[in-house]
């Protein structure tokens, strides 16, 4: 293994030899960084090059994401042969105007992250792009194993996910990407699923809130309106008792969505100061009004039930319930509408797509948190030297051609439609409330980094308590999360890429 400042060493004499590197084959044209420009109207934002190369991409297997490798390339036998088609004609056009064929290597869980440590600390070139979850990838920033990317991606452009480039920035560098390059990020953002049924056949909900498409649009979707709704339509099991899959529950959710939930409020663990710092949030006045709501929603058992209630197989039990019409309302992931659509159950609820309440109408927009095991970002290793010009050309090319995919519907059009129509939802509505998720997006660099070892699980952990002490939980550690957030920062400073 290299020592990191001798393999820094190498890393700064390669950048200085890229352009004679490149002359001499990887393009056909000049690729240097200086001789990509930008257009300004909605064609292609870079001038065309056409290179003759290949770039890998490490990412998860199938096994673990449906999307993980298809996102990248097509397979044939994909079940969402819609996705399939889009991201084959993609990789198609972009081999064929630009010269770059995409290929992947992948692991299965936890994820490539060891491997992909280990080609980087030996000064190996074997993957130009990194995608993996945001766990994962952040940590390894200040360990200058990625390159930052502002100065070459056109990160002002709409296919680029804006909250990710603000949220996941220590500094003014951004090292990780998301968009519509990928689906992973999509498919693991947190939304409701509601049981359109259920919800109509309750005249005092269409009297009191109306069309709750309508609800959501007009800002009136909080904390406060979900769990009256949730308490208005649970009822208990037969024999009168509550936390039983035979009962019907208002809200289904687990631990994990305590969390979720109060970021619907915009608030996380951790957040940006106006002046480039970090502050911690979770006793902050805004977090623990948040926190008080959704304690005693997701703790009310005569309203929401959760999957930890529930013992072994629990979460095939909640997604059942749902799926059954015992739930009105479901906190899970957008990648859960595919489950879904697959579980072999004949009569399956018919259910829509709204984004994660606000806290009070007052509040601006929606937040939707993500999970941070499986939400995925992009990187580029610093080993990648000679082919970064290709890898940052193909990254933008992504991009944009998932947006607007030559020859028919585009990725991100045909991921709507197998999430969405082939589930026989209203697509207007739904596909309206979809942007409004993913648009939206809000990551907790907190819990990403988990500073302390404590602020990842802190809403969940105290939420399963059964008691409020959030103040008292945090305080008792706050100190250790501090010091190991201003190390971070301390870090993050000291990065020569």
């Amino acid at each position: 293994m290299l020592n990191k400042k001798v393999f820094l060493f190498i890393i700064a004499i390669l950048i200085l030899m890229t352009p004679l590197l490149t002359a001499c084959g990887e393009a056909v044209e000049n690729t240097s960084k200086d001789a990509i420009s930008m257009d300004e109207d909605d064609s292609f934002p870079l001038s065309k090059k056409v290179f003759d190369t290949t770039i890998k991409v490490f990412c998860v297997a199938s096994t673990r994401h449906l999307y993980g490798e298809q996102q990248f390339v097509p397979n044939d036998e994909s079940k969402t042969a819609v996705v399939n088609d889009a991201v084959a004609r993609r990789n198609d056009y972009i081999e064929q105007e630009y010269g770059i064929k995409i290929e992947i290597a992948t692991a299965g869980y936890p994820s490539p992250g060891e491997e992909v440590a280990n080609s980087i600390t030996s000064g190996l070139d074997e993957y130009q792009i990194v995608a993996d979850a945001v766990y994962r990838m952040l940590p390894n920033a200040t360990k200058n194993y990625y390159w930052s990317l502002e100065k070459d991606l056109k990160l002002d452009r709409d296919w680029w996910d804006q909250n990710a480039i603000e949220n996941l920035s220590i500094t003014d560098k951004t090292y990780f990407v998301a968009g519509d390059a990928l689906i992973t990020d999509d498919d693991h953002t947190y939304l409701i699923l509601y049981n359109k049924k259920m919800y109509e056949e309750n005249t005092g909900f269409s009297d009191k809130y109306g069309n709750i498409y309508d609800f959501v649009r007009d800002g009136k979707w909080t904390y406060d309106a979900m769990y009256e709704m949730a308490k208005a339509v649970s009822r208990p099991d037969d024999q009168g008792q509550w936390t039983t899959t035979e009962g019907t529950y208002g809200l289904l959710g687990e631990s994990y969505g305590t969390g979720i939930l109060v970021a619907g409020s915009g608030i996380t663990s951790a957040e940006k100061t106006s002046d480039g710092g970090i502050q911690l949030m979770v006793d902050s006045e805004k977090s623990t009004r948040a926190f008080d709501k959704v304690f005693n929603m997701l703790t009310d058992t005569s309203a929401t039930i959760r999957v930890e209630q529930l013992g072994e197989g629990g979460w095939g039990k909640i997604s059942n319930m749902f799926i059954d019409g015992k739930g009105l309302f479901y906190c899970t992931s957008a990648s859960t509408i595919t489950s879904i659509k697959t579980n072999t159950a004949e009569n399956k609820a018919d259910f829509g797509v709204l984004p994660i309440p606000k806290f009070d109408e007052d509040q601006d927009k929606y937040y939707n948190g993500i999970n941070i095991y499986q939400s995925s970002v992009m990187g580029v290793p610093t080993t990648n030297v000679q082919k970064y010009d290709a890898t940052i050309y193909l990254l933008e090319a992504l991009g944009y051609y998932s947006k607007n995919t030559p020859g028919g519907s585009s990725v991100t059009d045909a991921y709507y439609e197998i999430t969405l129509k082939l589930q026989g939802m209203d697509t207007s509505d739904d596909e309206e409330m979809l942007d409004i998720v993913f648009r939206n997006r809000l990551y907790d660099i907190g819990a990403i980094y988990d500073w302390g070892g404590s602020l990842l699980g802190i809403y969940a952990n105290v939420m399963r308590s059964g008691s409020n002490t959030l103040a008292s939980s945090f305080d008792a550690i706050k100190e250790g999360a501090r010091i190991a957030m201003e190390e971070t920062i301390e870090e993050y400073s000291k990065i020569t890429t």
